[in-house]
Parts: C-alpha cells; sequence; structure tokens
C-alpha cells in the first residue's frame, strides 16, 4: 500500500523500515556510530528484518549448601564466593535474590551464619566503596526468608562500574543416607542483570545484548 503525502508516495513497508532503523539507532547510542550504521542500513536494504526490542537475562549464583564429608570435613564448614559483575549504561534493573536455610538452631550459641555485600567498584574493579554497600545482609539468626530486591535504574539511579558480590558464612551438613539424620544449610543468592536487547526475525531463539553488538 502507498500513502501519497505533499506529492511524495511512500509505502508502507519503507515508514515501517524507517521505525525499525530509528529504534535500532536509539537504542545502539552508546555503540560506535559505525555500527549503529551498520544494523540500519541492513534493515533498510532488507538484509534483516524489523527487531523486536526484548529482555536480556544474566543470572549470578552464588548458591551454597554445606555437606562435611571426608577427612578435611571441618575445613568445609566455613565458604566464601565472590563475583565481579559489569553494570554498563544499557543495565536498566539489577536483582537480588537471598535466603538461607539453618537447621536445629541453637540460639545465642549458634555459630552459623551467612553475611552478603555488594559493592560499587570502579570499571577496573577497583576503588570499592565499603563504606556505602549497594545490598548488605547479616543472616546470623536461624533461618532468612527469601527476599527479593529490584534495583530500577529509572527509579533509583546507580553507577556503572565493576561491582562486587561477595557472600561468606558458615554453616553444616550431612549426607549419610539415613533421612531422620541428615541435614543440609545452605544459602540461596542470585544476582539478576537486566538488559534490553534486540532479537530479529532471522534467528527468534537468540536476543542479543545491547553490550555484546
Amino acid at each position: 500500500m502507498y500513502r501519497c503525502n505533499g506529492g511524495a508516495c511512500v509505502s508502507g513497508l519503507y515508514k515501517r523500515s524507517i521505525c525499525a532503523v530509528m529504534t535500532v539507532l536509539f537504542l545502539t547510542m552508546s555503540l560506535p556510530g559505525c555500527l549503529s550504521l551498520v544494523y540500519g542500513r541492513e534493515i533498510m536494504e532488507g538484509v534483516r528484518g524489523e527487531p523486536k526490542i526484548d529482555e536480556d537475562w544474566r543470572v549470578y549464583d552464588l548458591s551454597h549448601t554445606f555437606v562435611l564429608e571426608g577427612a578435611d570435613a571441618f575445613s568445609q564448614i566455613q565458604e566464601t564466593k565472590t563475583e565481579q559483575i559489569e553494570i554498563d549504561e544499557t543495565v536498566s534493573e539489577v536483582v537480588i535474590i537471598f535466603k538461607t536455610s539453618v537447621n536445629y538452631h541453637l540460639g545465642e550459641s549458634d555459630q552459623r551464619y551467612v553475611s552478603v555485600q555488594l559493592l560499587w567498584c570502579d570499571e577496573f574493579g577497583s576503588n570499592c566503596d565499603t563504606s556505602n554497600p549497594i545490598y548488605e545482609v547479616m543472616a546470623d539468626n536461624g533461618s532468612y526468608p527469601q527476599e527479593t530486591i529490584e534495583i530500577d535504574r529509572d527509579i533509583t539511579q546507580f553507577e556503572d562500574g565493576m561491582w562486587l558480590l561477595s557472600v561468606d558464612g558458615r554453616g553444616g551438613g550431612t549426607n549419610t543416607g539415613i533421612s531422620t539424620l541428615d541435614f543440609e544449610d545452605s544459602w540461596l543468592l542470585r544476582v539478576r542483570v537486566v538488559r534490553p536487547c534486540l532479537q530479529f526475525p532471522e534467528s527468534p531463539t537468540e536476543c542479543t545484548p545491547l553490550i555484546d553488538l
């Protein structure tokens, strides 16, 4: 179908292509200019179809389950994990999910705990801001109920950088095969980083984050 406006006829397909090109250019403003133009040109020339804007989830999982076994069982009561998380200008949301499961809590004399920190660090992973954690929790009083923290860039502005997620905990667990005796302390810690991505009809099962373009 063609529509004539002011003496010039413009096809509906051409207009949709223009919209798609503008979408790509807008989403890829943070990329090198030539790369943005390549995608726009490919759509105009019919090499690529119109992209669909979707979300890409990148999950960092630092969960742990305690099972003390073998000759070095004593050294297994303590566990520490760290992960660097790249946060760039394309990240729209960061979601933190955390909980612990502690069996047979002994009250104030119980030495089991899980400590979590998420810190902002610069792009090289240095100069971390330890005085102002993005997220911090000390679970040292039995099982900690699951909580989900959503940090939306549109609501809570956050700085780009190489964030540092760390978790340290002490617990116990056995796996003798006797269900009435076995128990396993554990924690669940996942951080989900959300970025917009482009999904082209030529590759319907793939959605490429802008950071990877």
